[in-house]
């Protein structure tokens, strides 16, 4: 890709799309026009989409931003249009995509019936290349010079019509992707054989992992995914917050509203906590600990409250709550598998002083290694892998130890290294992590084997 940002150097301030702004392609026939015009650019397009998860039941799209060298700048709503994703499939599921923070839109662009076979997102670039600001307007300032406004992500994009300045900033969002992928690939270039490192194999890594694990519908996190409810403990607390959980979507997806607006989360987990109570905190309209069940103006507790929930709604709660105890215990749910699977970590030091040694050595040990590749720790490895690693590694150095007073270990060294890369694999960590972790965890296991291996850190 040609990189273009010399010609913008001259621009700070970029109010408006410099080819102006383009029409919203709001028809079926437009939509159409816009896959022909498309379909006769070159290099990859740049994609965004606007959404309304806080005014709407889900984060579908509801405005789609494209642009493609020789082919400029397009708008289409697909809440108008219908058809909009089957029409631009045949195009765009061909060509590369350039997004930024493409995790965030890619739920909505697979739910339209779209997919790449290559994607590139400059925030990824930006991770890797150690910048502080890996917004995408902090990035336009730090590698081409541009500044735009930022000021309208929070708006409701499910409003029609859309007004001129909305269009404006949508259409910016789009308008400097590919430069800018460019510009910033152009550093990972530089730094890679000024380092001797390969961060652009890191990137590619990087954005095919988001492709793959991003790359899904766009959903609704059931019951299980509510905020707390690791704390719940009695299944027929877990029952109700299913049946609660059920009944909120459902309302919610009828309404077309969040469904944080219909019942918080929190106010779920409350009552899961104490079942036995749930019917007086809905009658009353208060959650526990003074939290309200309905959302809106100002309530008791001084949290946010407002307009009372509807009498239809609060009798379909007071009956999903009455079904949760009447319910037959033998088909009542488990608890939702724990993430960690493991005590708390703060009691690692009295408790378990090997898997809390261990969990403090590999922290520093990352923060360390992180510092000397200008990354963020958790570009590498996030806190609670380091401990999920940790903790698995302390179990393994038990079954090390049986089997080395039995001599069945020839090789505490490798079996190290293996142990390292099968607990990062388990943790989703990429080949280009694991790379660099092993050697720098090696020496912290090192310490806690059952054998001398003095030469652990002498590669």
């Amino acid at each position: 890709m040609e990189n273009t940002a010399d010609n913008l150097t001259d621009t700070r301030y970029l109010a408006s799309p410099r080819e102006g702004l383009p029409p919203l392609a709001d028809t079926s026939d437009a939509v159409v026009d816009v896959a022909e015009v498309l379909a006769t650019g070159s290099g990859p397009v740049a994609v965004d989409t606007e959404r309304a998860s806080g005014f709407r039941f889900d984060d579908r799209a509801w405005l789609v931003q494209l642009r493609r060298a020789g082919a400029g700048t397009h708008l289409v709503d697909p809440a108008v249009v219908p058809d909009a994703g089957e029409l631009l499939a045949p195009v765009l599921n061909d060509l590369p995509w350039v997004l930024h923070a493409a995790h965030t839109d890619l739920p909505a662009l697979t739910t339209l019936g779209w997919h790449t076979p290559l994607l590139h997102d400059t925030q990824i670039a930006g991770r890797l290349l150690g910048f502080g600001q890996i917004g995408l307007a902090g990035m336009l300032e730090e590698l081409l010079g541009v500044t735009v406004a930022k000021d309208k992500g929070r708006e409701d994009w499910s409003a029609r019509p859309l007004p001129a300045d909305m269009l404006t900033y949508a259409a910016l969002d789009v308008e400097l992707l590919v430069e800018l992928l460019a510009t910033a690939m152009s550093r990972l270039r530089r730094r890679s054989e000024a380092e001797g490192l390969d961060r652009v194999g890191w990137y590619r890594q990087e954005c095919d992992h988001v492709s793959a694990d991003w790359s899904r519908p766009v959903q609704v996190p059931d019951w299980t995914r509510l905020r707390g409810i690791g704390a719940v403990r009695d299944p027929r607390g877990l029952e109700m917050a299913r049946r609660l959980t059920d009944i909120r979507t459902e309302v919610a997806r009828r309404r077309d509203t969040p469904p944080e607006k219909v019942l918080r989360s929190s106010v779920i987990v409350d009552m899961a906590r104490a079942p036995y109570q749930a019917e007086d905190m809905l009658r009353s309209g208060r959650g526990d600990s003074g939290r309200g069940v309905r959302h809106g103006g100002r309530g008791r507790s001084g949290g946010r409250q407002g307009p009372q929930m509807s009498r239809e709604l609060q009798a379909r709660l007071v009956a999903g709550v009455r079904d949760a105890l009447s319910v037959d215990t033998a088909v009542l749910p488990d608890r939702p598998r724990s993430p960690r699977g493991r005590p708390d970590h703060r009691t690692w030091a009295k408790d378990y002083p090997v898997a809390g040694r261990l969990a403090s050595g590999f922290r520093t040990a990352v923060d360390d290694l992180a510092e000397r590749l200008d990354l963020h720790p958790s570009e590498l490895v996030v806190s609670a892998s380091v401990r999920s690693v940790a903790w698995d590694a302390a179990q393994l150095l038990e079954t090390l130890d049986a089997g080395q007073a039995s001599g069945y270990v020839e090789d505490p060294v490798g079996w190290a290294e293996d142990a390292l890369g099968s607990l990062l694999t388990a943790q989703d960590a990429r080949a280009w992590q694991s790379d660099l972790l092993i050697p720098a965890l090696l020496p912290v296991i090192a310490e806690e084997m059952p054998c001398p291996v003095e030469d652990a850190t002498d590669d």
